[in-house]
């Protein structure tokens, strides 16, 4: 009796994760029955096979009109027309569907100008798909033409570009890619002025999005300070960060001075503050002033 019992619980439990696995799988497959908000055909028809796959038979749905290149119809009526020909489990969230006519372009050398305009800004970015379509339905490109790209473009993943003709003719493309970048975070809280470095940071892989300003992709050693409180899992952009000043007023500092192929090493106190690079003025102890350059932690050199 007990051991009839065990069985009986068993079969009960096989049964109900065979339950719950067909539920999965059909809300996933639910969830690619999801209309998007515009699709783009090859011709002036609209099938059904525009959103089933190998369907048993392939009706038309829409006519595009001869005069035009796109047709806007409700999606409630789409919604309709599909569960008239069988298929209810389609949904959307858009009010209405586009459907556009594919220009027979050839967009690559626009797409190499796209990869090399974003590598330009970001070394290391790894492209996985880039998508581009004119704002209208074109036959054909001009022959010459050069490229254009909008202001801070590189800052986001999609926006606009041009190509303009010999006339000075602009046509827009739309594009958009799918990237990934190499970033820095912070690891903590920053406070304003803190020197950033691996301690407080660390490299992160993002998808590029969209940006307000550049991030740093590079943090080279006591280059960088906090411009402003930074929180914990900040992506570090230009507008957060400033030249961190490696010397402060009234500091001793090392000084550096080659004279013949001789180094002469001594001492001075800064009456200036200083970053990377920057000429400052050092008083030597015999108070003379001495014009440096500042080369590193509260060290400088002789210009």
């Amino acid at each position: 009796m007990l051991e009839s019992f065990r069985k009986g619980r068993v079969i009960m439990r096989f049964f109900v994760k065979f339950i719950c696995i067909h539920q999965l799988l059909f809300l996933a497959l639910f969830a690619n029955n999801e209309l998007q908000q515009e699709y783009f055909v090859q011709n002036k028809t609209i099938k059904l096979s525009n959103f089933v796959k190998n369907p048993k038979k392939d009706y038309i749905l829409y006519k595009i009109d001869d005069s035009h290149h796109s047709k806007r119809v409700k999606s409630s009526q789409l919604l309709q027309k599909l569960k008239f020909y069988g298929y209810q489990d389609f949904s959307t969230k858009h009010t209405y569907i586009q459907f556009s006519q594919k220009s027979p372009i050839n967009t690559q050398k626009i797409k190499d100008a796209l990869v090399k305009f974003y590598k330009k800004s970001y070394k290391q970015i790894k492209i996985d798909n880039i998508t581009i379509k004119p704002n209208r339905y074109i036959n054909k490109l001009p022959r010459y033409y050069t490229i254009g790209f909008s202001h801070n473009a590189e800052l986001s993943r999609k926006g606009v570009l041009y190509i303009k003709t010999e006339e000075n003719k602009k046509i827009f493309f739309h594009y958009n890619l799918n990237a990934t970048i190499t970033v820095y975070e912070t690891k903590k809280m920053i406070e304003k002025g803190d020197e950033l470095s691996f301690l407080n940071t660390k490299k992160k892989s993002i998808i590029l999005d969209k940006f307000h300003a550049m991030p740093i992709l590079e943090l080279p050693k006591e280059r960088y300070e906090a411009k402003h409180r930074l929180k914990k899992f900040t992506i570090l952009t230009k507008r957060d960060v400033t030249a961190l000043f490696l010397v402060r007023r009234g500091t001793y500092v090392t000084v550096t001075l080659q004279d013949e192929g001789v180094n002469i090493v001594f001492s001075a106190r800064a009456i200036q503050n200083g970053r990377y690079g920057d000429t400052i003025a050092v008083i030597h102890n015999n108070k003379k002033k001495i014009y440096v350059t500042v080369t590193g932690k509260n060290r400088v050199k002789v210009k």
